[in-house]
């Protein structure tokens, strides 16, 4: 109990780490396209009132209670902060907790705790920006590789195979899909996290990955089309479904894709 508690407050600490991150990093990434616009310090700033820019003091930066005991407002100037911090930050440590009752204190926990939190990292940035940065999948792929040296998940042999296929199989897909309706279907940066999750998980699991993936961006898209929240022309991001593909095959290995 006392392992699951200290990795709940974990998990509330990094997801408030995370909401910066995810917040910052696609900002400085647009931003460095426009001169005149001044990059931000990614570490080192201090976080402030989206509103009026005022610096938030220790006592406001208290994950999700600080955010309910200002009521979702801005102490300073009244505007409303986004529900997305604590929605990221209760994720972030349920997401903790389930890896640490699940993996045990152990090094897999560690290592998973790293992988989840990068994963939800893109995860949201692309959700809000349609956007998979390299300097987050990149090292996703790169960890789950030396992850693989001492990995009873998968071997070595097995995580380049499946960073190589994961990455050739969208990347087939997406030529085809253009040839044949002149359009791109999906992004680059979809490629290297299939490449990342084959890399953690081996070859063997990325017909399950991609199983979970695409039925569940379809009952998605369908979804929301049939609620009359989008329209199903509009372009959706991809790397959320490949993301639960890749929470599916941490938590229950490939048995889904053994029973069918």
């Amino acid at each position: 109990m006392e392992w699951l508690v200290i990795s709940g407050l974990l998990g509330l600490l990094i997801g408030s780490f995370i909401s910066m991150l995810s917040w910052r990093l696609p900002n400085m990434f647009f931003q460095q396209w426009s001169p005149q616009q001044q990059l931000k310090s990614l570490s080192f700033s201090r976080s402030e009132c989206p509103s009026c820019q005022k610096p938030l003091k220790a006592y406001q930066l208290i994950p999700v209670f600080s955010w309910l005991f200002s009521r979702g407002k801005c102490q300073q100037c009244g505007a409303p902060i986004s529900i997305r911090y604590p929605l990221i930050e209760i994720t972030s440590t349920l997401v903790t907790v389930i890896i640490a009752w699940q993996f045990g204190q152990s090094l897999n926990a560690i290592a998973f705790w790293g992988f989840a939190w990068l994963l939800l990292t893109i995860t949201i940035i692309d959700i809000e920006h349609q956007l998979i940065l390299d300097n987050l999948s990149l090292p996703l792929l790169w960890m789950g590789l030396v992850f693989s040296l001492s990995s009873d998940i998968t071997t070595p042999n097995q995580a380049i195979l499946g960073a190589a296929i994961g990455y050739l199989l969208l990347w087939v897909l997406f030529q085809s899909f253009k040839v044949l309706t002149g359009k791109e279907g999906m992004g680059y940066g979809d490629f290297k996290l299939l490449a990342a999750l084959g890399a953690w998980f081996g070859a063997t699991a990325l017909p399950q990955i991609i199983l979970v993936a695409s039925v569940s961006s379809l009952i998605v898209g369908v979804g929301l089309s049939l609620l009359k929240l989008r329209n199903l022309n509009d372009p959706m991001p991809f790397g959320p479904y490949l993301a639960l593909g890749g929470g599916v095959s941490l938590l229950f290995g490939t048995e889904i894709i053994q029973q069918l």
